[in-house]
Formats: structure tokens, sequence, C-alpha cells
């Protein structure tokens, strides 16, 4: 049985548009990593009036949130280009080629969540006044 032009042409586009969000949150998560790296280490916290081409830290923050928020959106569109992967995957319909492709992602989100926790399970700590626990029960 062949596939109608209908059909091909359906497949083309859905895999082109893999490519383009693919590609689109690899630029936007590179840029993420350069603006946060910026921020961290060329224009750290109290770096007074200090700008690199003509902005501040406070206009390198909002590219970056910006750039975030960008990436986000593309990462959901990428989960949403793949829900038939992901379904497969949840009702046990994956082909046994693709378990270490499931098995890779468990670890990434595992990983995913250690890293998103650790901020906030991280002590605070005041250059003036010393370490804060202020997650902790007082």
């Amino acid at each position: 049985m062949q596939n109608s032009p209908l059909v091909v042409a359906e497949i083309m586009n859905h895999s082109m548009l893999i490519k383009v969000v693919d590609l689109l949150s690899f630029t936007a998560l590179t840029l993420m990593i350069s603006t946060g790296t910026l921020l961290k280490f060329t224009l750290p916290p109290r770096s007074g009036g200090d700008e690199v081409w003509y902005l501040t830290r406070h206009d390198w923050g909002d590219i970056h949130f910006y750039l975030s928020v960008t990436f986000l959106i593309l990462m959901s569109v990428h989960l949403i280009t793949h829900l038939k992967f992901i379904k497969s995957v949840v009702t046990g319909k994956a082909s046994a080629e693709k378990n270490y492709r499931i098995a890779i992602g468990i670890l990434g989100l595992v990983a995913l969540i250690f890293l998103a926790f650790a901020p906030v399970a991280s002590p605070v700590t005041d250059v003036q006044r010393g370490q804060q626990n202020y997650h902790q029960m007082r």
C-alpha cells in the first residue's frame, strides 16, 4: 500500500517543523548560557554601572529572562511534536530498539529534577552576615 502525496507532504512538514524547533531551541539555549555566563562572571552583582555593548547587568538580565521564556516555549513545542512517541512510551507500546532512548530520557529527567531543586535546598550566604539558612524551620 502506497502513501498518498498528502500523507508524504504532512510527514515532510512535521519533520521540517521538528528540525526548525530543534535549531531554534539550540540557539536559544546557547544564547541563554552565554548571557548567564556574562551575568555571572563579567557583570556580577554589585558591578556598579559596568556595561557590555552599552547594556548594563539589568539589561542583560532582561535578555536572559526572555531567552529563557523563549526556550521554555520551544521545549513545549518540541514535546508536542513528539507526542506520538511520548504516548507510545507511556502506554508501553514503544519498540525494543527505542528502550535506550527511554532510559536516557528517564536519567535526564531525574538529573533535571535534582538540578532544578538544588538552588532551593541550598543555603543562602550573605557576604557581610555569613550563611543564612532560610530553608529550615524556625
